[in-house]
């Protein structure tokens, strides 16, 4: 695939998880006040609903799962009560990606201290070590559902500075022809 391609469908999985989840991003400000303003108590009952099947589910698995469940159950999650955190919208963005046969794809799950984020990345090239950012982010594209960003993702360093330097550990998944 061509560069583009990967851009376009980082923004066609964007589609979809705007499609699938109303409720995106109550765990920010932007979430809370600026998307769908009118909908508050709405978006509050969604957001209770998430937390506490999430809790029920989350218990099924012990506390515990592997990467490929927790993808499944967050999106499942998301699209079940329409409403999700960058986690959960991620999830939905990466198993759209997959079901696409849209190569390679990564599930990126990073947490430092007491902030986190989630996002997907399209055609990183995986010879390439995790902490070696510079090398490998001219190519690879970034696919964020939580803040509708989709490009290049050599602009991680100034969406999420409080993320690097990266770790193997942030990369979750990873599924590649």
């Amino acid at each position: 695939m061509l560069h583009s391609e990967y851009i376009r469908e980082a923004d066609n999985a964007i589609s979809h998880v705007k499609s699938k989840v109303r409720y995106r991003g109550l765990n920010t400000l932007g979430g809370l006040y600026l998307r769908h303003p009118l909908e508050n108590p709405l978006k509050t009952i969604a957001r209770l609903a998430s937390k506490a099947l999430g809790a029920v589910r989350s218990a099924r698995y012990g506390g515990s799962c592997d990467a490929g469940d927790y993808i499944k159950e967050t999106a499942r999650l998301a699209i079940e009560t329409h409403t999700g955190n960058c986690s959960e919208l991620s999830s939905v963005a990466f198993l759209f990606l997959n079901a696409r046969h849209i190569r390679p794809i990564e599930y990126f799950k990073v947490q430092r201290g007491n902030w986190g984020h989630a996002f997907v990345i399209l055609n990183r090239d995986g010879d390439i070590p995790i902490s070696k950012f510079k090398d490998w982010s001219p190519t690879a594209v970034l696919c964020d559902p939580l803040y509708d960003r989709y490009g290049e993702a050599g602009w991680l360093e100034t969406w999420y500075p409080r993320m690097f330097p990266l770790k193997d550990t942030d990369l979750w998944l990873r599924f590649v022809e």
